[in-house]
Order: structure tokens, then C-alpha cells, then sequence
């Protein structure tokens, strides 16, 4: 009894299995391409860093892959290397009343440069962090309840308007895809690339 039930039950096993994975197909097709783009922007990244001898400057390279910052020389000698934080690359969006909201946290890849370095910088809190907390954004820029001291390090290296590497609170969660875009270092490593990095150096982000 035990066997007829087996060979009967051996083709719908079989179907089962044969239909799961003709589902997962295109999932994993997706996740393919993928990974295949991000090797791509990786080989060009290195191809533009590797067509000259030497650079002008030396320069960062920022992997979101891998969460790694590295410091390079002229000739593309490692400097330093940092454990980071980088983008979730999630999207954030709702509805409250007549205004409907969407940000997505990401860290966007390609060229940047430094473009100023802060000592004790101020975390202007933009209106998605309060939207996430729950709480009631503020109507004007000079709201006191934007301004905080203390949660992005000691330092801070803008490479964007709104993007910069800092440092962070909770060292623990280094080497992950967490923050809203920015790019975030433990402490010694932070305080050795605002000590050693000048404004107007590359930044290349893949």
C-alpha cells in the first residue's frame, strides 16, 4: 500500500517541484541581472581608475556591495581600508491627508569629489526622519526639534548636498545596508580620513 502511494505520489512531487522553480525563474533572473550590473559598473569603475598611470589626486572608492571605504594613492596604493554602512536602497512612502510622501534610501553610485569637511557636525533632521518616528513634521526650517548634535560623529565629509561619510552611534551595525544614503565609519576611521582626505578629492561610488 505504502509503495503504490509512493509511486503515484512521485509525479506530483515531481509537478510540484517542476512548477516552484518555473515561478522562481524570473525571480532569479532578476537577481542576475542584477548582479551582473553591479559587476559591470565595478570593471568600468576600475577600468576609468586603471586607464591612467596615476591619478592626480589620491582618492576614495566607496563599495555598496561589500560596505567598504578605501583611501588609494596616485598610483592606487591602499591606504586605508573601513568597514561602512551604506545605503538600504528601500523606499519610504505613505499618505497623510492630502499629502502623500515617497524617498528612496539609497547611495547613489559614480563620480563625486569632497566638497567640504565639518568638525562637530549638526544633523539637520530632514522630514522623512520625523514621518518614521511618528511624529508631526515641523512646519518651519528653524524648528529647534531639526537640529542634533552629536549622532554623526566627530566629523563629516560631504560628497553631496545632502550625502556625506560620518561617523555613527552604533559601531555594531557597520558592514551592512542600512543607513538613508550617507556613508557611515567607526570612529578611528573616520577621524583618520578627515585628518588625511582634502576637499576636492575623487570619490568614486559603486
Amino acid at each position: 500500500m505504502n509503495k503504490k502511494n509512493d509511486r503515484r505520489g512521485f509525479p506530483l512531487r515531481s509537478f510540484c517541484m517542476y512548477v516552484a522553480l518555473s515561478l522562481l525563474q524570473p525571480l532569479l533572473a532578476v537577481a542576475s541581472s542584477t548582479t551582473d550590473s553591479v559587476h559591470q559598473d565595478h570593471r568600468r569603475l576600475l577600468q576609468e581608475l586603471t586607464s591612467a598611470q596615476t591619478m592626480a589626486t589620491p582618492y576614495l572608492v566607496i563599495d555598496t556591495r561589500d560596505n567598504v571605504v578605501q583611501l588609494r594613492d596616485t598610483d592606487h596604493r591602499l591606504l586605508r581600508s573601513a568597514v561602512a554602512a551604506t545605503g538600504a536602497a528601500r523606499r519610504f512612502q505613505g499618505r497623510e491627508k492630502l499629502w502623500k510622501w515617497s524617498w528612496k534610501f539609497a547611495t547613489p553610485s559614480g563620480r563625486f569629489s569632497i566638497l567640504r569637511k565639518v568638525s562637530d557636525p549638526l544633523w539637520v533632521k530632514p522630514d522623512w526622519h520625523f514621518l518614521e518616528v511618528g511624529e508631526q513634521v515641523p512646519v518651519f526650517a528653524e524648528d529647534p526639534r531639526r537640529f542634533q548634535r552629536g549622532v554623526l560623529g566627530r566629523y563629516a565629509l560631504y560628497f553631496a548636498k545632502d550625502l556625506m561619510i560620518h561617523g555613527t552611534l552604533y559601531e555594531v551595525n557597520l558592514g551592512k545596508s542600512i543607513t538613508h544614503g550617507c556613508v557611515r565609519v567607526g570612529a578611528e576611521d573616520l577621524e583618520y580620513l578627515y585628518e588625511h582626505v582634502d576637499v576636492g578629492w575623487p570619490v568614486y561610488i559603486y
